[in-house]
């Protein structure tokens, strides 16, 4: 369409640019889709009886828990793992998405279901994960099943991740680090969305408040 219509001014079709003047929209930053703190709270205090659907949520969790994009997990080996001299557990890897190294010391319910799973052999991944395309559909059966509101997807985990670990008071930068982003931006995206909630917050508050003054 845009060649067509500069063709056309050069054939003197047209005698200038339609368009030159129209301003163009401003396009509105991703917005990042997260779960709240409640519902984490209840896909961790509810185990799933099939082992597929079991072993999804698990990688779920541990996702929302360290921030790292399901294609990041799938390629999660033993050596990606290490040991600080305090022994706690953290892992070092680059992310595929953006080849920058995140590094995530591992909260403990991270670490709990690590141990569950391959931490040695390192010429198998560390979560035997199903392909993309049926781990999308496992977690949205999780989320039917448990009765969420919204549509659970696998992307969700890292964007909760971000958004839990800003409102919980970790700096930009750390979190940045963790995430793995190339661009601190990129980050400061969270911090948006949980100025957003908080002043929403304090709007349904207000309304309470004077619904109880009536």
């Amino acid at each position: 369409m845009i060649i067509e219509k500069y063709i056309a001014i050069d054939q003197e079709i047209l005698r200038s640019n339609p368009l030159e003047d129209v301003r163009y929209e401003k396009k509105e930053p991703a917005k990042h889709r997260y779960i709240s703190q409640s519902d984490l709270k209840r896909i961790m205090e509810t185990p799933m009886c099939d082992p597929r659907l079991e072993l999804v949520r698990r990688a779920f969790i541990f996702s929302s828990l360290t921030g790292l994009a399901y294609v990041d997990i799938h390629r999660l080996y033993p050596h990606h793992i290490g040991k600080t001299t305090k022994g706690r557990l953290y892992i070092r890897k680059r992310r595929v998405k953006t080849n920058v190294e995140a590094f995530i010391p591992l909260h403990p319910v991270a670490e709990q279901i690590l141990m569950l799973y391959n931490t040695t052999d390192d010429t198998k991944p560390v979560f035997p994960l199903p392909v993309r395309d049926k781990i999308w559909y496992d977690i949205n059966q999780i989320g039917i099943t448990m009765g969420l509101k919204e549509n659970l997807s696998y992307h969700q985990s890292r964007h909760s991740f971000g958004t839990l670990a800003i409102s919980a008071g970790l700096s930009i930068e750390s979190i940045a680090r963790m995430m793995g982003h190339a661009n601190i931006s990129t980050t400061q995206g969270y911090a948006q969305v949980t100025d957003r909630k908080i002043s929403d917050d304090m709007d349904k508050l207000i309304e309470r408040r004077k619904t109880n003054m009536v």
